[in-house]
């Protein structure tokens, strides 16, 4: 019998540590967790299209991918292309952390330190044969731009994703994510060819 103290291996609850965090969102609680946590499909690894400017926010939710982005906002101009990369990211690391590879969009959508910490999430998953799946829900907010530069948070809620390893399965807890995370993030515009990138993210407690 599988002890109730028994904890995700800190290998992968410490690397996803680096990227997760959270936003403006309201507070929830986390739900109890499926007793099987296998997942029926694994998500392709194939990137979804980085987003172009559209004058309006696009909702990236995907029920395939098993990821729900929460009240999404009526947002136009640098605000909504901002919303929509920061989405991107969020989809794109999700698709990271359920096939233990790391999303080729991050190497358009993310600097070189955001490409090297989802390399060091995906290697410490594959490394003990992560399975993660379920549903992620991200409520992205905040979202300020300053000429060429642009800040803005997201709300990761980990509450009815499923975790698994060769050893067993964790509910949200035991692995570690029992609390959304908040996340703030730093964006540049490029001069040349006019497209925002995620410079950094960094977890900043609950939300």
């Amino acid at each position: 019998m599988r002890m109730a103290t028994r904890r995700w291996p800190a290998v992968t609850a410490a690397a996803a540590v680096v990227l997760l965090a959270a936003c403006t969102g309201p507070d929830a609680t986390p739900a109890a967790s499926s007793p099987a946590a296998t997942r029926s499909a694994a998500p392709s690894a194939t990137p979804t299209p980085t987003p172009t400017p559209t004058g309006g926010v696009q909702d990236q939710s995907d029920e395939a991918l098993g990821i729900v982005f929460e009240d999404v906002p009526e947002l136009t101009g640098d605000e909504a292309d901002v919303w929509n990369w920061i989405a991107t990211y969020e989809k794109e690391y999700w698709r990271t952390m359920t096939t233990n590879e790391v999303s080729p969009a991050f190497s358009a959508i993310g600097s070189a330190a955001v490409r090297q910490s989802m390399e060091r999430v995906a290697e410490g998953n594959a490394k003990i044969d992560a399975k993660i799946g379920g549903t992620f829900h991200v409520e992205v907010g905040g979202v300020t731009v300053d000429g060429d530069t642009a800040t803005g948070v997201s709300c990761d809620d980990f509450a009815d994703a499923t975790f698994e390893d060769e050893n067993g399965t964790y509910t949200p807890e035991e692995a570690g994510f029992d609390e959304p995370r908040r996340k703030s993030f730093t964006l540049v515009r490029g001069a040349s060819e006019g497209i925002w990138k995620v410079e950094t993210v960094k977890r900043e407690g609950t939300c």
